[in-house]
């Protein structure tokens, strides 16, 4: 209907023209007056590129789909149409000297193009996500939906996106399996364009195997001899169960086959299913669990308990304690919870005599019978109020007796005790507080100045807590050696109350350190031994050792090894890459206030090891032992030189054979000389035996440890 409008608009216009025209004189050209609407729609399309032949002239369409072209030669025309995301068209029109030719034209719209890489996901009984890879084989952006026809169990990612032309994007399946009934499921995803232009569809298949399950409820309708037991099948199973209902009994696991009663509930629809018993002993404790059978297999929910009772709440208030002037305690007794057992328990207290829970309600968590309390604050003083505890039972309230109470008033009473730990920054200020005052004060601590009046105004530390009792706290930072004014206060109904004042002064200590002998002396290393004594005031900050082998009195400026501790008594430290047979001196040392403070001097020499070569064996000689020339023996020289004698000294050497290689004083034939010092020695062994191979090696001794030369063969034969 709009195309029609319009194109009568343009048609009157152009006959308006004619006409002026015809009443001045005939006119030789004419003109091209048209319109573009989509093909579908029906609406106008602007901005269509509009050209003609021949003339070779273009245009473009207005907002409202229309174009002319003017002064035109008699003859036959050819227009053309063209507009990105649309299909060209094209018509002919004969154009009349004088006469405009109306021409309308229409356009399609190139749909969008969407397809899928997937037509299944198959989830199978155990996956959780999958997904499939969609299309865009239009030239322009298509906007879409993702579908899943409300499947609760089936989800995507994403649900609406954009995707550009010639694009891909995947889009991502998830399933809950909690959700998933049970036997073979099946879903469609749809992905659909939001204008219409395609869509494409996805089958979605999943298995859920799960056996059948069941939850036993809390019991309900609790009475004296009477109870509704509840379940709920939290999986009916595949196949389905058969059968359900609930088994009770005194004892704490009761079957179908030990029980006092087994209760059948019908099977239906509804997951949720009660069975009322009755017939129960008052005051009673039973334990009570669902049951479903599947497959002639019985499957137990939990256990619940659940105890009768025919006995009605009883409570009393008792006196009223911690009065203050805003605040006060009130107390009271559960002294039968009843049957069914309170729902609530609390007190109720106003100005007038008799209070009830229309008044000033304070409900009191808990449950059970004994005692319970509440604090209750904001109140007016010096008033009389009357207050009585409460409990709803079934819905009813229940009241115990009626106790009144008073509040008042008087000064918080506080006292600055003497300062004590006082080191050079710090030091522990102690106070007591002897009545809290009513009202009760909000905050308590301490101040300090070093001009002999200090107030709140003035380094004012809180200290947490309330009530009476002494509080303390510790103070760093202080200066030293200074004399700080020190005194406790407490704030009540917002005003300081200030105790005594008392004095200290902070002190300077020096840290105590001495060197102690080395230990664990080798060749390359040592054991660096030292005790702090007294850790100082101000504590020191690192402690160390510091050594050298040509300054007797080394400083830090020589070697040196640091730690950042602080603690008192022993402390060793293990030094390494030291030179062989060096003496050493050796100071302990603590960094105190940025000062380092050394103990006394010590000294220590590392060892060297003894070395000894094997020389070759001399004066080797057969000797026939019995004559006849049968039966021989041999004996030889053995030598030796000792090359240094280590430090310490070695103070043991000799030789040691063996008809095996690398002969040791364990497992050979030792033969221990005497002699010190480097240089020669040898040796003469007998009784050697014939036609065999020796192994011989020199050794030296340090101790008990043994040095050997190089192992030196030699035969006889």
């Amino acid at each position: 209907m709009k195309r029609f409008y319009l194109f009568c608009s343009i048609l009157a216009a152009a006959i308006i023209c004619s006409c002026s025209n015809d009443i001045t004189e005939e006119s030789k050209v004419g003109n091209i007056v048209g319109s573009v609407s989509d093909r579908t729609t029906g609406e106008p399309v602007a901005t269509v590129n509009v050209s003609i032949v021949p003339g070779g002239s273009s245009t473009v369409t207005g907002s409202d789909g229309s174009f002319s072209f003017v002064n035109l030669e008699s003859g036959e025309y050819t227009l053309s149409i063209r507009k990105e995301g649309y299909t060209p068209n094209t018509v002919n029109a004969t154009v009349k000297a004088g006469t405009p030719t109306s021409v309308h034209m229409t356009i399609d719209r190139i749909p969008a193009s969407i397809t899928a890489d997937k037509t299944l996901l198959d989830f199978g009984e155990n996956l959780t996500t999958l997904s499939f890879t969609i299309v865009n084989s239009g030239y322009t952006d298509l906007a879409y939906r993702v579908e899943t026809g409300g499947c609760e169990w089936l989800s995507t990612d994403p649900e609406v996106d954009i995707l550009g032309f010639s694009k891909t994007a995947t889009i991502v399946a998830n399933i809950d399996r909690s959700k998933l009934p049970v036997g073979n499921n099946e879903a469609t995803i749809v992905v659909r364009s939001t204008s219409g232009n395609g869509n494409v569809e996805v089958k979605v298949v999943a298995v859920n195997n799960a056996g059948a399950s069941v939850n036993t409820l809390n019991v309900t309708n609790v009475a004296n001899t009477s109870a509704s037991l509840n379940g709920e099948i939290t999986n009916p199973g595949q196949p389905s169960y058969t059968e359900r209902g609930f088994v009770y009994d005194t004892q704490s696991t009761p079957t179908v086959s030990a029980c006092i009663k087994k209760l059948s509930s019908p099977v239906t629809s509804d997951k949720r299913f009660s069975c009322n018993i009755d017939g129960l002993s008052p005051i009673q404790t039973y334990y009570a669990r669902a049951y479903i059978i599947q497959n002639s297999n019985t499957i137990y929910g939990n256990i619940v308990s659940f105890t009768t009772s025919q006995q009605p709440t009883t409570l009393s208030t008792s006196a009223v304690t911690q009065i203050g002037a805003s605040t006060a305690t009130f107390n009271a007794s559960i002294l039968d919870i009843g049957a069914p057992a309170y729902s609530e328990r609390g007190f109720c207290f106003s100005k007038g005599n008799t209070p009830t829970i229309a008044d000033n309600r304070k409900p009191v968590s808990g449950s059970g019978a004994g005692d319970f309390s509440l604090q209750v604050t904001n109140l007016d003083y010096p008033v009389t109020y009357y207050v009585r505890a409460y409990a709803i039972q079934a819905g009813e309230t229940v009241y115990g007796n009626i106790v009144s109470f008073t509040t008042n008033q008087h000064t918080t009473s506080i006292t600055t005790s003497s300062v004590t730990q006082v080191t050079s920054t710090t030091a522990t200020f102690n106070a007591s507080i002897s009545d809290a005052g009513l009202p009760a004060y909000t905050e308590r601590g301490f101040c300090y100045s070093t001009n002999g009046n200090p107030n709140i105004a003035t380094n004012r530390k809180a200290v947490s807590g309330s009530g009476t009792g002494s509080f303390s706290l510790q103070v760093s930072g202080l200066d030293y050696p200074i004399t700080y004014y020190v005194c406790a206060y407490a704030i009540q109904d917002g005003n300081p109350i200030y105790g005594n004042t008392v004095s200290f002064t902070t002190e300077f200590r020096q840290v105590s350190v001495s060197t102690s002998a080395t230990t664990e002396v080798s060749t390359t290393s040592a054991k660096l031994n030292g005790v702090i004594n007294d850790v100082g005031s101000p504590a020191y900050t690192q402690r160390g050792f510091c050594y050298s082998n040509t300054n007797s009195s080394p400083t830090i400026a020589n070697d040196k090894v640091v730690k950042y501790i602080s603690s008192a008594g022993s402390y060793n430290e293990t030094v390494s890459n030291l030179q062989a047979g060096t003496t050493y001196y050796v100071r302990a040392f603590a960094v105190q206030d940025d000062q380092y403070v050394y103990g006394n001097t010590i000294s220590f020499t590392t060892t060297a090891e003894p070395t000894v070569r094997t020389d070759a064996v001399t004066s080797l000689t057969k000797v026939d032992q019995f004559g006849g020339g049968y039966f021989y023996q041999w004996c030889a020289t053995f030598n030796a030189t000792v090359l240094s004698v280590g430090s310490p000294a070695y103070n043991g050497r000799g030789f040691v054979y063996s008809t095996t290689s690398n002969p040791t004083v364990g497992n050979g034939t030792n033969i221990s000389l005497t002699g010190s010092g480097t240089g020669k020695f040898s040796t003469t062994v007998n009784n050697l035996s014939d036609m065999q191979t020796y192994y011989i090696r020199a050794y030296v001794k340090v101790g008990s440890k043994y040095y050997y030369g190089e192992s030196v063969r030699f035969t006889t034969y």
